[in-house]
């Protein structure tokens, strides 16, 4: 009987078309969308190339000024800007921190459009907490872009939702539910097995769908296998989801029409309403203290300790006594102070950045809490996490250019103390930044929990209706 079903179901969607129409439609929304979101990829990859540059140009001059110093030559830079002195090469060569894309990166923009994807922190200043966001279109803010995460989890839904709303109905309209229930075959078995053969055959278009955009924009992608695979079976996941969802809206209601605004209602409930009411739940339950707010107390900080400067250097150098010289006549200025001090105004903003990003936290644990109740937040999740473009990763990013920017400072400052110099030894010694994606991939985790959500939906409503008969 399945194979019976799987031939007349082929020929009904070739002589309707239906199948081509939604072949050519998948094929072009994944070719655009794949080709948008590459396209901001490669825009990424281009702005770190010319910072790449820029730094790279900078970092030449002052090589070739340094190797000039060292042999004695004459020099034409005011001796203030000389790199000789580790404080100059601190901030006026700031080192260059640069967030790589993923290789899967086009696949879902997340908080790309939002943070910044490279930072040159320099020995003055490590409180980047404030200035890590990026100024973006409100337009592109407000509709959000159009890449392949768009279309897994927006649209995708739709397309489902018109190829299997009246699987049934469509039989009960045409008179010929009756013929079928004279078949040696139960109605809802036939119901699962018609839907199976449609989700098989959809499941099919899209991975063939992707794969040919994936060839035609980003090739490379195909290096990266296991992000690959756990992309297939995340989108069949979520797609398998739909399907059983509007196999149970066929057995439960059983009319064209009321099954089209039933699914397109819970599509409204799943990828939009619950997913912007948690946010909402949690801006409002957990609200982010004013940036502003912050920066003023950060400068009243600031303006305390240059009042007890004095002391405050006092107090430094008793705790750091290696950095202290023999020569008594030893003159403090302006550097000496500011790192003195540094230590301080971090330990009294410490509480400030910490309350910050303890409210974004809550932020995010509420959602993580309530993931569950919606598949398009378990997909979005997924998918930022594989195209490496998570919240979770920008502030990773964020923490490893602050321990990079300390363990840099941390190399020049007893320089600075011990009255030394900036060679070119000193320069292939110093600390070299390299991202590292450390965030844990819950890929699995969310598969899993869609295909539970998808099999509770499936056992207990579907299994439970098995024996009851269908209104002819």
């Amino acid at each position: 009987m399945l194979n019976n079903n799987l031939k007349y179901e082929l020929k009904l969607l070739m002589r309707s078309k239906w199948l081509i129409l939604l072949s050519i439609s998948i094929v072009l929304l994944f070719a655009f969308a794949t080709y948008n979101g590459n396209k901001n990829v490669a825009k990424r990859l281009t702005d770190i190339s010319k910072m790449e540059k820029e730094f790279l140009k900078k970092d030449s001059t002052m090589l070739v000024t340094l190797t000039k110093i060292e042999k004695g030559e004459k020099v034409d830079t005011p001796y203030w800007q000389l790199p000789n002195d580790p404080i100059t090469v601190g901030y006026r060569y700031p080192r260059l921190a640069i967030m790589q894309p993923e290789t899967l990166s086009f696949i879902a923009t997340g908080q790309s459009d939002m943070y910044t994807h490279f930072k040159s922190p320099t020995v003055r200043g490590n409180n980047f907490a404030l200035d890590y966001s990026e100024m973006v279109n409100p337009v592109q803010l407000l509709f959000g872009n159009f890449d392949l995460a768009f279309v897994f989890i927006y649209i995708l839904p739709l397309l489902i939702i018109a190829f299997s709303f009246n699987v049934l109905s469509k039989e009960k309209e045409l008179g010929t539910l009756r013929l079928l229930g004279a078949q040696p075959i139960a109605v809802n078995l036939w119901l699962i097995q018609k839907i199976g053969i449609r989700y098989f055959v959809f499941t099919t278009i899209t991975i063939v769908a992707l794969f040919v955009s994936i060839e035609l924009f980003s090739a490379v992608a195909f290096n990266d296998f296991g992000s690959l695979i756990k992309l297939l079976l995340l989108i069949s996941g979520y797609i398998l989801f739909w399907f059983i969802l509007s196999c149970f809206v066929n057995i439960k209601i059983n009319d064209s029409s009321k099954n089209a605004l039933t699914l397109i209602g819970i599509w409204l409930l799943i990828v939009m309403v619950i997913p912007a009411t948690i946010n909402q739940i949690g801006n409002s339950l957990y609200p982010t203290p004013s940036r502003l707010k912050m920066i003023n107390e950060i400068r009243l900080i600031k303006k305390e300790n240059e009042e007890k400067q004095n002391k405050i250097m006092n107090d430094y150098l008793r705790s750091h006594p290696e950095l202290a010289t023999e020569n008594q006549d030893q003159k403090f200025g302006f550097w000496h102070n500011y790192f003195a001090s540094e230590k301080i105004m971090e330990e009294k903003t410490a509480p400030l950045l910490a309350g910050y990003d303890s409210q974004l936290k809550k932020q995010q644990n509420l959602i993580n809490m309530f993931k569950y109740v919606s598949p398009a937040i378990l997909m979005q999740q997924s998918l930022n996490n594989i195209a490496g473009t998570s919240e979770k990763h920008y502030n990773d990013f964020k923490k490893q250019v602050f321990e990079f920017s300390n363990s840099w400072r941390e190399y020049l400052v007893p320089m600075l103390f011990k009255e030394q110099v900036f060679t070119t030894k000193n320069y292939r010694e110093m600390p070299r930044f390299s991202y590292k994606n450390r965030i844990s991939d819950d890929t699995w985790v969310n598969f899993m929990a869609i295909i539970s959500i998808s099999g509770f939906i499936f056992f207990f409503f579907i299994n439970g209706k098995k024996n009851k008969n269908i209104s002819m």
